[in-house]
């Protein structure tokens, strides 16, 4: 039986119902900064075709998918590169960045931009 992998966006890891009692976690934590404040852009995690299947009618993961937030595939890819050309960049819990804070709040205070 071969591994599916689940690409995820998603600033939180989400965990999903399955018809035969069990349950999936999918990993999130995109746009979230870690402990050494790297800030991965994309997530993967591996799961059996039998969740995959059982998966596919959770009403959850068919929302985060149709979204734009959840996709599978038989490959194994780098998740960040997976995501940049598949997924919706972030969801609504990601982590501000500047440029975000300037469009949710144009008229707010001033962000000044870190030099390099």
């Amino acid at each position: 039986m071969s591994l599916i992998y689940i690409y995820s966006t998603l600033s939180n890891d989400q965990r999903y119902q399955l018809k035969n009692g069990r349950s999936v976690l999918i990993a999130g934590k995109a746009n979230v900064a870690n402990k050494q404040l790297v800030t991965p852009k994309g997530m993967a995690t591996a799961i059996s075709e039998d969740e995959f299947n059982l998966l596919q009618e959770n009403i959850v993961f068919k929302a985060h998918s149709k979204n734009g937030f959840v996709s599978a595939s038989h490959d194994k890819q780098d998740a960040e590169t997976f995501a940049a050309r598949n997924l919706e960049p972030a969801d609504k819990s990601a982590q501000d960045t500047p440029e975000t804070a300037k469009k949710r709040n144009a008229g707010g205070a001033k962000v000044k931009d870190a030099e390099a």
